[in-house]
Order: structure tokens, then sequence, then C-alpha cells
């Protein structure tokens, strides 16, 4: 599993609606799709600040994030 992860707005399959999606990696490199880490598949491209602005947080990505961590914090005890 990789412990670093980035946010960014997307469009997802089924939804014309920005939603700021987590996805694995250090950061977006340019690439023109991927998949979040709930599971959807998003086109991907630069975002304008008012995207970040506008697009709500995946709460399914904060919380598999939330789990991954507290599951390696009790691995570390």
């Amino acid at each position: 599993m990789d412990t670093h992860h980035y946010w960014l707005p997307v469009s997802s399959r089924g939804s014309a609606r920005l939603i700021r999606h987590a996805f694995r990696g250090k950061r977006w490199e340019g690439r023109a799709s991927d998949t979040s880490v709930c599971g959807v598949q998003c086109a991907m491209a630069e975002p304008s600040e008012l995207d970040w602005f506008q697009a709500p947080t995946c709460w399914d990505c904060t919380n598999i994030l939330i789990e991954e961590q507290e599951r390696a914090d009790a691995a570390l005890e």
C-alpha cells in the first residue's frame, strides 16, 4: 500500500459535478485518468482555484484513509 496520497477535484463517471477525491501517490503528474482511493474511475485535468473551492470532499476516500491510518497506528503498538 502506498503511504502517500493527494487530493484532486475531478469528474467521475455518472456525475457532471466535480468531487475532490484522494489518489495514491505523491502528486498528480498529468495523467488523463486514474482510480480514486474509493475505487471510482475519474477523468483528470488541471483544476482551477474555483474547482478546489466548489468541489466537496469524497467522504468514502476520507473514511478509507482514516481506517488505513488507524490500522497502521495499531500495528505499531
